[in-house]
């Protein structure tokens, strides 16, 4: 998540949890318990600069951000064995903040061992066992579990007893990975989950957290993507009307804990995006609704293909072409290829997600570049659809001759309805080569023969379809 993008999560936020910021030497705001990273992945490098080095610095400013106020916790994993699945310590218990204590424990954590991020989450809510009003769970991680937990079902059970909290996750320095598990776990939670590829990102990501109320909107906007029968991953963003600011969301993935996504939302008017991973050229869908009372707004998507069949033929016969099936307002590409002339590829079937499309075709068989454009055209869900086109053309055959004997000469053919050049090539004294064969529409023609350092002249021709001339030409002649 960029840092701009935080930024607005956390000004929207607030503004939706219903009250105006209030400064934090003012407010302590709700009590924090951070799950730190601390296994030995931490050791890795970002921009020059261990991970764990940078954590440190960043949550040091975090710390003397909070109010002199606040109630805060952190348990740590990972820093004292290696190969330990229960590497797991309490080492700020939850209580009034002592900021050069939590400070200097934080700097005195060292990387050693495994990802126990599960039982890590069960210890902390364990510890919030008994506790009134709400707790913000922070989760900071750069990896995925590596012993065996699952840590949205550890997330989901805490719910479904009763414990009043939200949790968020900070995947530091994951890009590339399936997160599919910790975007779970958030969502699990209630919370928002932030991806951070270096110390500006994580710092904004902290202060968002800090900034976001412990309490959980009410109201919920459920996204489901399918696609050919099965759960389909897609990015869903949602924005506040009124503003265009960012709200929430989340990927989908494929698994039923993620999708659908569910986005906590307080009362108000929103727009949201969906977008398909994966699928080159699926169309973006938006949507405006509105949270009413603490309302559910559900919303399902199908990105399931469909079949074209792309026929092409010329003056009836299968045809070569080169074809692209289009997005008609974008013109973006979303597949293509070619016809070429024999039964099994012609016509070239395709599967594409269903929509709309226009497609465009490019003779290979003629010259000049002649194309078509055809559509609009629809694609149902796990449905075909096919469009054909037959090309016209005409046969012309021009040589370069001098009493009875090839001439070398060079040739350009110019359309006379358009004025565009057409086709060009050069005879040589082959005649393998020499008359040379133009296959155009049919039309009107002025071909220009120059002998090669010798004369020129020009001719004009009409070509019709179906139909071959050939004319003999002497540069040097006359009509």
């Amino acid at each position: 998540m960029m840092r701009t993008r935080i930024t607005a999560v956390v000004a929207l936020c607030l503004a939706l949890a219903g009250g105006v910021a209030v400064a934090q030497e003012e407010d302590a705001g709700a009590p924090l318990l951070l799950i730190l990273d601390a296994s030995g992945s931490m050791w890795g490098q970002i921009e020059g600069e261990n991970k764990i080095v940078i954590a440190r610095r960043v949550l040091g400013q975090l710390v003397d951000d909070l109010a002199d106020g606040s109630e805060v916790g952190v348990i740590a994993y990972g820093h004292r064995r290696e190969g330990d699945c229960d590497d797991i310590e309490t080492v700020v218990p939850m209580g009034a903040l002592d900021k050069d204590a939590v400070k200097q424990t934080v700097n005195g954590l060292n990387p050693k061992g495994k990802t126990p991020i599960t039982k890590s989450v069960q210890a902390a809510f364990d510890s919030l066992g008994g506790r009134d009003g709400g707790t913000t769970v922070l989760l900071i991680s750069d990896g995925l579990e590596t012993c065996g937990g699952d840590p949205c079902a550890a997330v989901r059970l805490a719910k479904d007893q009763g414990l009043d909290f939200v949790m968020h996750v900070v995947g530091f320095d994951v890009a590339g990975e399936d997160v599919s598990s910790l975007e779970c776990a958030a969502q699990a939670g209630d919370g928002l989950f932030f991806s951070a590829e270096n110390a500006d990102q994580l710092g904004e990501a902290l202060d968002a957290v800090v900034a976001l109320p412990a309490e959980v909107p009410p109201g919920r906007l459920s996204v489901r993507v399918i696609a050919d029968g099965g759960l389909q991953d897609a990015a869903v963003h949602v924005a506040d009307l009124a503003t265009g600011e960012d709200v929430g969301g989340g990927r989908t993935y494929t698994s039923e804990d993620t999708n659908p996504r569910r986005v906590p939302l307080a009362d108000g008017k929103y727009k949201a995006s969906v977008r398909a991973v994966g699928i080159k050229g699926a169309a973006t869908h938006t949507f405006e609704f509105e949270i009413v009372d603490g309302s559910l707004v559900e919303r399902e998507f199908d990105y399931s293909t469909g079949e074209l069949s792309v026929g092409v033929t010329r003056n009836g016969e299968l045809s070569d072409a080169v074809y692209r099936v289009r997005l008609p307002e974008t013109g973006e590409e979303v597949a293509g290829g070619r016809t070429y002339t024999g039964e099994q590829r012609n016509p070239a079937k395709v599967r594409i997600v269903a929509g709309t499309y226009d497609v465009w075709l490019r003779s290979v068989e003629m010259s000049g570049q002649v194309e078509a454009e055809l559509g609009p055209v629809t694609v149902e869900p796990r449905g075909s659809a096919a469009v054909a086109y037959d090309f016209t053309s005409g046969t012309l055959k021009v040589g370069a001759a001098r009493d009875g004997e090839l001439v070398d000469a060079t040739l350009h053919v110019r359309s006379l309805a358009t004025g565009k050049a057409v086709g060009q090539g050069r005879t040589y004294t082959r005649a393998s080569s020499n008359p040379k064969t133009f296959v155009l529409e049919p039309g009107e023609y002025e071909v220009q023969v120059k002998e090669i350092r010798g004369e020129t002249r020009k001719i004009t021709v009409s070509v019709a379809k179906g139909e071959t001339v050939e004319r003999m030409v002497d540069p040097a002649g006359t009509e």
